[in-house]
């Protein structure tokens, strides 16, 4: 089998009714490629090196704003030429479909929450490489996890629970890191690995800009409506028509859904997920309400 050595950059997006995981897959080298391309397009957008680009902050128009301005460019960037570089993969959680007494009584509160999180990041990030990847001929190494920095409690195991879950598996994917690394979105506070602080801001925006076309939740922000209308057919074409190859997107850009039913009312067989519990249509409620040039 041929050794593929992966990276992988994460962050989540969290809105009501889905947990949204993001990845970012590709090797040591086309890190370095993608982080001097992001910083190139930010300072081409005037936008100071050190500014954080998150999502949710997209305020303002591109015209104001060198936030939103960057955010557009590497969006743009991502639809035309990243793509060929880097594999993203979007694993949204339809929360309101969850059986919740699966993942511990109300009584753990907090670590229920816990559990889902990090079962469904373990999930995403499994099935991203089985998807990208040859089963069959592709033995993939995940040397490094990067995930946005969070307070994470005490309590919580995230940085360690996923690659113990993945080299649980019998499969042709292995983590070889011990835990996950965290990394700042801001590069001033980013002491470690501040060169892959772009890269995490990028996953953001994807994942912001994919959502905000799916749930249509940031209306008002002209920044994240900008970034959606770069993204908006990309995702037209990934949410219907997934397995297209003869799409120059396909096994380089997927989405993917959980669960297609609400699992209280059905019978799950232990741990094992049902194919068919996954799907991949979605409606684009950003298009129902009539995004400016898509009426």
């Amino acid at each position: 089998m041929a050794k593929i050595e992966a990276l992988i950059f994460h962050d989540e997006r969290m809105i009501p009714g889905w947990l949204y995981h993001g990845y970012i897959i590709c090797n040591s080298h086309t890190s370095v490629l993608l982080g001097e391309c992001l910083r190139r397009a930010k300072n081409d957008a005037s936008c100071d090196a050190s500014k954080r680009i998150h999502f949710s902050e997209l305020r303002s128009n591109s015209q104001i704003s060198s936030r939103s301005r960057t955010a557009k460019a590497w969006a743009k960037l991502y639809v035309k030429e990243l793509y060929y570089h880097v594999k993203f993969y979007l694993f949204g959680i339809n929360t309101d479909n969850l059986d919740y007494n699966k993942f511990g009584p109300p009584s753990d509160g907090q670590l229920r929450k816990y559990r889902i999180y990090n079962t469904f990041f373990h999930i995403g990030l499994f099935s991203a490489c089985r998807f990208f990847f040859d089963a069959n001929s592709d033995a993939v190494e995940v040397a490094q996890i990067y995930s946005e920095d969070r307070n994470l409690s005490v309590d919580d195991p995230f940085l360690v629970h996923s690659p113990y879950k993945v080299n649980s598996r019998e499969s042709n994917v292995s983590v070889r890191c011990s835990q996950i690394t965290s990394i700042a979105s801001d590069s001033q506070r980013e002491l470690h690995n501040p060169e892959y602080v772009d890269i995490i801001n990028f996953v953001d925006v994807l994942l912001g800009g994919f959502s905000q076309i799916m749930d249509a939740t940031s209306v008002t922000a002209r920044g994240c409506n900008e970034v959606a209308e770069c993204l908006y057919p990309l995702c037209r074409r990934l949410t219907q028509n997934p397995y297209n190859k003869n799409s120059r997107y396909y096994k380089k850009c997927a989405f993917s859904f959980f669960p297609a039913k609400n699992l209280s009312h059905i019978e799950t067989n232990g741990n094992t997920l049902s194919e068919d519990l996954f799907y991949h249509k979605r409606n684009m409620k950003i298009y129902q309400r009539c995004l400016p040039g898509f009426e």
